[in-house]
């Protein structure tokens, strides 16, 4: 077996026995943390550490078991410098109200104010791309398809990631296979939109890193292809 698969096969399994919540670091300033599964597949929040090694930025990381490594960074002397959501779905499973986890950790949330509900006050318009965003060199994309306010993350680091939110879901981690698929969405006309908000993105992806479902590191362009491929495919994902 090649350098390069022993090296995937290790992350692999890295993830599969990974303690929930804990931190684990997949890539440069680029940290997994693991959870149970909700709905589809084992999930997975992440964190990005700032070049200047006092920031650190969130995604998706208010489910319960991201309070232990939250207060890690914290006591490590971190600031936390922002906690993004890439949907509303999160609010239903944060372990409090978004004022609440934003007065304690010192920071601001971030999503698109279409999925806000009744957070709105206690919310930033991640659509503005605020500077705590930019300094961390993530382009924000909309992504109306699994909610109206879905959007995913990427930066040009480590040669290219994708944060996808749940408008793209992983093979399952017990799986030694990689694919991605369109979560189930019953609407025609609403799949359709991500299907075509899919057809318009083109930033060159080297890791793929969803909310559910298995990361992929150290795609080819020709991995990224049939990616793309499979996530425009007219038949709806059926279940998962």
């Amino acid at each position: 077996m090649s350098e390069e698969k022993l090296k995937v096969f290790s992350r692999l399994d890295q993830l599969r026995t990974a303690v929930y919540g804990h931190p684990e670091k997949i890539l440069s300033d680029t940290f997994l943390m693991k959870i149970p599964k909700h709905v589809y597949r084992f999930g997975n929040t992440y964190a990005i550490r700032h070049l200047d090694y006092q920031k650190i930025l969130l995604i998706d990381a208010v489910r319960p078991e991201n309070k232990e490594a939250l207060q890690h960074f914290k006591d490590s002397g971190y600031e936390i410098a922002g906690i993004v959501l890439t949907h509303g779905d999160l609010l239903d499973q944060a372990y409090t109200s978004l004022d609440e986890i934003a007065n304690e950790w010192d920071t601001t949330i971030y999503m698109h104010l279409m999925d806000a509900k009744n957070q709105s006050g206690a919310v930033e318009d991640v659509m503005t791309e605020p500077d705590a965003l930019k300094a961390f060199g993530l382009k924000v994309y909309h992504m109306p398809g699994h909610t109206s306010g879905s959007i995913m993350l990427y930066t040009g680091i480590n040669e290219g990631m994708l944060f996808t939110g749940d408008s793209a879901v992983g093979s399952p981690y017990e799986s030694d296979e990689y694919y991605f698929e369109r979560p189930p969405i019953t609407n025609e006309q609403t799949d359709y939109g991500l299907i075509e908000a899919w057809r318009s993105f083109n930033e060159p992806v080297r890791h793929m890193l969803p909310l559910h479902g298995k990361p992929q590191f150290d795609m080819t362009d020709q991995q990224q292809a049939d990616m793309i491929r499979n996530l425009i495919k007219d038949e709806p994902t059926k279940s998962l």
